[in-house]
This record gives C-alpha cells, sequence and structure tokens, in this order.
C-alpha cells in the first residue's frame, strides 16, 4: 500500500510501506476467482471458501447457458451435501414490472433463487450478470439467505433487469451452509466468470 501526502512528523509517506500480519476491521477478501469457458452442469464453490470463516459473502460475475431461454440458479451444501429438496423460499421480479411481466414467489422450492424472470439469450452478450450477497453461512438463529440484482439479454439482444432473493426456510435456519452450486435450470453453463468475497464482521 503506498501512502501519498508526501510529509508527517519527520516521516515521508510518498515511500511504500510494507504491511505483515492479519489486517482486522471490516472489509472483504476475495476468496476465489474463476474464469471457464468449458460447458458443464455447474460450478460449485467448496467449503474451502465457504466455511466458519465468514458468515457473509459477495459473489459478482457473469454466466452464459448452452442455448436460448435459460434461467441462472443456486443451491447450498450442507455437512458437504447439496441440497435439493423443497426447503427454499424465493422470489424474483423485473426491476419496473410486476407478476403479470415477469416474477415468482415460491415458499417451498427447490432452489436457493433463480436469478431472471424470463429466459436469456444462448449467444456471446446475452447472458447473466449477478451481484449477489449471501449471508447467514453460520448463523443457526437466521437462515442462510441471498439477494441479488441482475441484467440479462433475451434471445434477441434486449436488455433486461431484475432483483431475486432466496433463503433456507425457517424449519431449516439451524443448518450451516458449507458450499455454492451455480448452474443453468436445464442444460450447462458453458461461460463463467465470477469472484466471490468473504465480509469480514
Amino acid at each position: 500500500m503506498a501512502l501519498t501526502k508526501v510529509q508527517a512528523d519527520g516521516i515521508n509517506l510518498a515511500d511504500t510501506f510494507a504491511f505483515s500480519g492479519t489486517v482486522s476491521g471490516s472489509g472483504m477478501d476475495l476468496l476465489y476467482t474463476l474464469t471457464s469457458s468449458s460447458s458443464v452442469s455447474a460450478h460449485d464453490i467448496s467449503s474451502t471458501y465457504i466455511n466458519s470463516t465468514y458468515d457473509n459473502y459477495l459473489l459478482v460475475g457473469y454466466f452464459e447457458g448452452d442455448g436460448d431461454t435459460k434461467y441462472l440458479q443456486g443451491q447450498v451444501f450442507v455437512g458437504g451435501t447439496i441440497q435439493t429438496g423443497n426447503i427454499y423460499s424465493t422470489e424474483n421480479e423485473r426491476i419496473g414490472g410486476s407478476y403479470s411481466t415477469g416474477g415468482s414467489n415460491n415458499n417451498t422450492y427447490d432452489h436457493l433463487f433463480t436469478a431472471n424472470t424470463s429466459g436469456m439469450g444462448g449467444e456471446d452478450g446475452e447472458g447473466i450478470s449477478v451481484n449477489i450477497t449471501f449471508q447467514n453461512a453460520n448463523n443457526t438463529q437466521s437462515p442462510f439467505c441471498c439477494s441479488g440484482f441482475c441484467n440479462w439479454a433475451f434471445s434477441d439482444a434486449v436488455h433486461n433487469s431484475g432483483i431475486f432473493s432466496g433463503a433456507l426456510i425457517v424449519a431449516n435456519r439451524a443448518s450451516v451452509v458449507n458450499g455454492l452450486r451455480l448452474k443453468m435450470h436445464s442444460g450447462n453453463v458453458t461461460y463463467a466468470k465470477f469472484k466471490l468475497y468473504g465480509l469480514r464482521d
């Protein structure tokens, strides 16, 4: 880190100073970076990154599927096992829209979230960009949940944007989450580029 103030108490702060040890306080740490053009059924983020070190996380990324009309979804791992049952509650909505123009609210669902309210296109650039905050990975008082914003394009390249959220149902609030799965509702993810950050308390 370089400090740019010229002089303070006899110290030249234009010099470069090396820091060692653990930096405390709030902020975020980059935990995981992925760029992949391989066609895969899902991208899993393991307990190497989702663990007791952080309770909250931020994921920023872009995803494309293997055809038109794809939806980006997420699930969680508990105890190293992917959770596929109807233990999630979710909601999504087009920004400025209504349920009649795309959106849903489910209280017994098999995915943590479905980001987009309508299918994205399958060409380069028609995928989905997301910004997702995950909370309560280790907090057994409150269910693990997420909130996000997204941008995507139809197969005719028309832009859409939306908001989405999801959580483990209240009955599963004591589940400690130790992994995430990112996938399309069907078919494969053909391109993914994202970064995961741990948010310090």
